[in-house]
């Protein structure tokens, strides 16, 4: 599992690794690289850098200013461990003062303090980066990505907006046999239509106005690690058709060049649309959808992951929270939390804890504390509607059937037990399997009413546009209909 993952240790070459401290570190659950001050100084500052453990020596450090340098810089992307002379007491002080995580004495190099030092670590980089898997839903999310992750396939995030596709991401790269190569993450929603191609693929020196150079694209960046291309939805159909021939031929033509060159990279994507929906409309090249969704993992909402909600609001409380204050939530507060309907997911989480720090007075956050946003009002056309929390149950499936392959298609049944829940109008889900009293009584006649207009259409979409909604959710009630034994008619004859 995660926890068992290795951590990037950079050990300073002043004292370099000798076979048997090397031993200990990696049975401790590091994976140590030694670098030069230089060659640190480089490797933090890069694109790629995410987290790991410094072990730096007191004889390469001019003075404590250093360590206080990196502690402000970085934070806790870096757990920072300072070897000192066992009698420099003073610098050890000094050390701890200004921040360092942990101390260890030079040619102290017993394997319980480096598996102790190891644990503290990995608790605080997955703290980090907001790794919360409590729900069953994400642990049974987790194990997916896990598998994923190990294999070299392409994999589709579908999911909504803020709902952690980036971090599942970085994990299906950190569990891959690429987890020491680069991952690259793009934004294509961002990436300008006039520079696209050449920010994924490079350009020649002389290509158009202002190349004085040849510079490399985010493919080559990329080269024997993972490309995370976020909302790929967004690109442009002529950009989409040379991503495909890209992650077909596993190679590049950058622009302005006659040359193509071979990348390896693997592809994980994400996207908060419908891109069945968008293949329908002509917005997104059906082959492409099939080249970047081999495995295709939906990325449940928060409030589909209740369990998840506490954890992460208290995770947010720690880190937003004023030094040497300690916050807590009240019963009232997590009530109302708990409550919520999160549209906005993870980051409208993040965003009510952080006004909720701001308005509190004492050390307890309390109902009134909590502002939430105001609904997001639907977007025109219908392929701009965001998987929000109104429609991401349309191809998000619980737990278990995570595992049910989109592969499969439509005409194969399910396993038993799968529950892919009914929509009202207003596209909310309602995952109860049998209905009750009031509930009951406004299912049934939702459901005479269907059967009603289904004898009197020719065709599912003319029964759809009668109801007012649209076909997938008419195909999801009629599903749940058949789920309560209830006899679907056959349709007017023409």
């Amino acid at each position: 599992m995660y926890q068992e993952q290795p951590i990037d240790l950079i050990w300073d070459e002043s004292s370099p690794i000798d076979t048997n401290v090397m031993g200990i570190l990696t049975r401790a659950g590091f994976r140590p690289r030694s670098m030069g001050p230089a060659a640190v100084a480089k490797y933090v500052e890069g694109a790629n850098f995410g987290s790991c453990v410094l072990c730096m020596h007191r004889r390469e450090l001019p003075d404590v200013e250093m360590i206080r340098t990196l502690k402000q810089h970085y934070g806790s992307k870096i757990y920072l461990v300072l070897r000192v002379d066992p009698s420099d007491i003073d610098t050890t002080i000094d050390a701890i003062k200004c921040g360092v995580d942990d101390v260890i004495a030079d040619g102290s190099n017993q394997p319980q303090r480096w598996e102790k030092i190891a644990g503290l670590a990995r608790l605080r980089l997955l703290k980090n980066d907001s790794y919360v898997f409590v729900d069953e839903t994400s642990q049974h999310l987790l194990a997916l990505v896990e598998r994923v992750g190990a294999a070299e396939v392409t994999a589709l995030m579908n999911g909504p907006t803020g709902s952690g596709k980036e971090v599942l991401a970085r994990l299906t790269h950190d569990f891959s046999p690429r987890r020491d190569g680069p991952f690259i993450p793009v934004n294509c929603a961002a990436l300008p239509e006039a520079l696209a191609e050449s920010l994924l693929f490079g350009h020649a020196k002389g290509a158009f106005t202002g190349a004085t150079r040849s510079t490399e694209g985010f493919f080559t960046q990329a080269q024997g690690g993972t490309l995370f291309l976020d909302e790929i939805g967004e690109l442009t159909l002529p950009l989409q058709a040379k991503l495909l021939r890209a992650i077909q031929e596993k190679e590049v033509l950058p622009v302005g060049s006659s040359q193509t060159q071979k990348v390896d990279v693997r592809i994980v994507a994400a996207t908060n649309r419908d891109l069945r929906a968008a293949i329908r409309a002509g917005y997104f090249r059906e082959d492409l959808y099939f080249r970047v969704s081999t495995f295709r993992i939906n990325v449940p909402g928060l409030s589909s992951r209740l369990d998840d909600i506490l954890p992460l609001a208290n995770y947010f409380l720690m880190k937003h929270g004023r030094d040497g204050h300690s916050l807590e939530l009240a019963p009232e507060a997590s009530a109302k939390l708990l409550a919520y309907e999160w549209p906005g997911n993870v980051r409208e989480l993040e965003n009510v804890i952080q006004r909720a720090i701001v308005l509190t007075n004492g050390g307890v956050i309390n109902g009134s504390h909590l502002v939430f946003d105001e609904p997001p009002q639907p977007p025109a056309h219908p392929y701009e509607v965001p998987m929000s929390h109104a429609n991401v149950h349309a191809f998000e499936v619980p737990r278990h059937a995570m595992l049910w392959p989109e592969s499969a298609g439509a005409g194969v049944a399910a396993p038993a037990g799968m529950n892919y829940g009914a929509f009202d109008d207003a596209g909310e889900a309602n995952t109860s399997s049998e209905g009750s009293g009031l509930q009951g009584a406004m299912d049934a006649n939702e459901f005479r009413i269907i059967v009603d207009t289904i004898k009197n259409t020719r065709t599912r979409q003319e029964a759809a546009d009668k109801l007012g909604i649209s076909e997938r959710t008419l195909r999801y009630k009629i599903a749940r209909m058949r789920e309560r034994g209830i006899q679907i008619p056959k349709r007017k004859s023409a």
